[in-house]
């Protein structure tokens, strides 16, 4: 099917869901081709604060980097820069090449469904386990700020500052980037050099290495 029909035809699905289930239901379409920009349509985007013309998602850079052929990933749970819990769905439409190209989302609040749930909870339940969030996702309102909230979270998994570590420690946090889709975009070298305080040059070094490694095995 061409792209440009697919595009105006999931327009039209994309605020037909949003009437469907109001204002605390965000709806997107993502063109994949144009990470830098993938937002094409967006109907209740005050729900995560985006807009046409945004980003695409760290969730859609690991998507993009993965081979999985898994196009449909189905009520997993997020959570807002101001701590709201949606409940999302991504779906993946992908070219006669079978390369993913655009990708519908569905992001539903849910915070107060989940409070009120939780009072009742609180309230007549003895005994309650604790489920931790798990963010799958981080919803940023550009390309810039997912960079930033990735290159801190690999930063972060290290657990050292960045004057202590070695090495292995810096080829760890570009593997762990390299795996994420980070790399894919334009200009992300040389923002993790800024971080890191690195040069460009070694970046790129040590992305051939590991890039190596896959090879060999």
């Amino acid at each position: 099917m061409n792209k440009d029909y697919l595009v105006d035809s999931l327009k039209r699905v994309v605020e037909g869901i949003a009437r469907t289930f109001g204002s605390r239901c965000e709806v997107v379409l993502h063109d994949l081709t144009r990470p830098e920009r993938s937002i094409v349509s967006i109907a209740n985007g005050h729900v995560t604060g985006r807009s046409v013309g945004g980003s695409i998602t760290d969730l859609g850079l690991k998507s993009l980097k993965s081979e999985s052929k898994d196009d449909e990933l189905i009520n997993y749970r997020t959570v807002t820069k101001d701590g709201r819990t949606l409940k999302s769905s991504t779906m993946t439409f992908r070219n006669i090449d079978g390369d993913p190209e655009l990708a519908l989302c569905i992001n539903f609040d849910v915070t107060d469904i989940l409070n009120f749930n939780s009072a009742i909870q609180d309230t007549f339940a003895i005994a309650e386990a604790n489920d931790p969030v798990n963010t799958a996702e981080t919803f940023e309102k550009d390309l810039p700020s997912t960079l930033e909230k990735m290159v801190g979270d690999a930063i972060g998994g290290i657990g050292k500052a960045i004057p202590s570590m070695v090495k292995e420690d810096r080829v760890e946090i570009v593997r762990r980037l390299e795996e994420q889709g980070f790399f894919l975009i334009k200009g992300a070298v040389k923002v993790l050099a800024g971080k890191l305080n690195m040069s460009k040059f070694t970046i790129y070094n040590y992305l051939d290495g590991i890039k190596g490694e896959s090879n060999v095995k």
